[in-house]
């Protein structure tokens, strides 16, 4: 009897978790097809200069955040005519591991796998960023000599640009006459653009520990 009470138990118990466990990915699934919604219903705000920039690094979030990677995107535009160069999401889990496939990073060897120089140029060229970037990708952007680096959602606990005067001196240094700070764009769109990343980071950084 005592035996049969322990297993009982033990089914139960794992009842209780699968059923947990369906209920936050259901809940995740929902939220994902709300923010969806919310992002395909946007228009961007005249107000705003980034707005338009700034909404296609966070469709490129939500793919990123869909995939079950962070949720942060990028795109690199050209100045002048608004253009979008290229676009690129993170990739740090799917569809494999490699700790380096950042969103910024995977938007920056895009471009330097088109160009296929000795040293890519970046004139004119303004990199956009869901998310404030992290010391690794401030400064593959600054080795890369990116212009202008904005990014729509603050990272208060990881991002390196309001942390700038820590960087060690060569890189600020080399980034002299540069451009690292928040897009003009919509309280909207930062808060959209922090809820994708908020979406899978806590289960994410889980990973990694």
């Amino acid at each position: 009897m005592r035996r049969y009470i322990l297993s009982l138990s033990l089914f139960l118990t794992l009842c209780v978790l699968i059923s947990i466990s369906y209920t936050e990915a259901r809940g995740s699934e929902l939220l994902l097809e709300e923010l969806d919604k919310q992002i395909n219903e946007y228009r961007p705000d005249t107000k705003y200069k980034d707005d338009p920039f700034a909404l296609v690094t966070i469709k490129e979030a939500l793919i990123a955040a869909k995939e079950g990677n962070y949720g942060i995107g990028a795109c690199l535009i050209r100045e002048v005519d608004g253009s979008v160069v290229e676009k690129g999401h993170n990739e740090v889990f799917m569809p494999y591991f490699r700790i380096d496939r950042h969103a910024e990073m995977v938007t920056m060897t895009k471009y330097e796998n088109s160009q296929k120089t000795e040293k890519p140029n970046v004139d004119g060229l303004v990199l956009f960023t869901s998310l404030e970037c992290c010391p690794m990708c401030l400064t593959r952007l600054i080795s890369a000599g990116v212009p202008k680096v904005y990014y729509v959602a603050s990272d208060p606990i990881a991002g390196m640009i309001h942390l700038y005067d820590n960087m060690p001196p060569l890189w600020q240094v080399i980034a002299i006459g540069r451009q690292y700070g928040p897009a003009e764009c919509s309280p909207e769109l930062k808060k959209l653009a922090n809820e994708i990343f908020l979406l899978t980071r806590e289960a994410l950084d889980e990973k990694l520990k």
